[in-house]
């Protein structure tokens, strides 16, 4: 059982409420709205591709992202018919509205590309930080696009120091055009 497995005692972020459900709705109406056509196998692939964003990318060990998303292929297998599950579930999950005006999904190799050359643009504009891109650069990019482009979308980055967390945070900013605050926290702050 999902609920026992995963409470706010093990880990603050582990609340989920029906708020979830709503978000999970918006992002596969943002995903379909503007698409002419849509096949089952695309629409369960959505489907999956918001569920993990929304579910999987809380949890902090990678087992229960494992799990995760293992009872999301199950559920899929279980109550979409007439879909080649494997063909829809096929990992990677990459969706963004970067290389075009809609959100598609997109491929590892063009994801690659596009956020190297952009990255570069962003070195020689902002700041003198190299990232080197490899792929789980790029699956942090495009959770931190989704979040920022909710209404009201915040996410909490913890990790190690020097990790990148902050200079790919502002990199997907500036790719979306947003400005920075940043709080300085020192021992009278407050």
């Amino acid at each position: 059982n999902c609920q026992n497995k995963f409470t706010p005692e093990m880990q603050p972020q582990y609340f989920f409420s029906p708020r979830e459900l709503s978000r999970w709705v918006r992002g596969i109406y943002e995903a379909v709205v503007d698409m002419e056509s849509l096949s089952k196998d695309e629409l369960v692939r959505i489907w999956a591709h918001e569920a993990i964003r929304l579910f999987c990318d809380r949890l902090v060990e990678p087992e229960e992202r494992e799990w995760c998303e293992q009872k999301i292929d199950e559920v899929a297998s279980n109550h979409f018919a007439g879909v080649n599950i494997e063909k829809a579930l096929e990992r990677p999950l990459f969706y963004s509205s970067w290389l075009s005006k809609d959100t598609k999904s997109i491929g590892r190799k063009d994801l690659k590309e596009f956020v190297s050359a952009r990255l570069r643009v962003f070195y020689e504009e902002e700041l003198d930080v190299p990232l080197v891109v490899f792929d789980e650069v790029l699956e942090h990019a495009l959770r931190i696009d989704r979040v920022l482009r909710q209404p009201m979308g915040h996410l909490l980055l913890v990790g190690d120091s020097g990790a990148g967390k902050t200079v790919l945070s502002k990199f997907v900013s500036w790719m979306n055009g947003f400005g920075i605050f940043q709080i300085k926290a020192h021992s009278r702050y407050g």
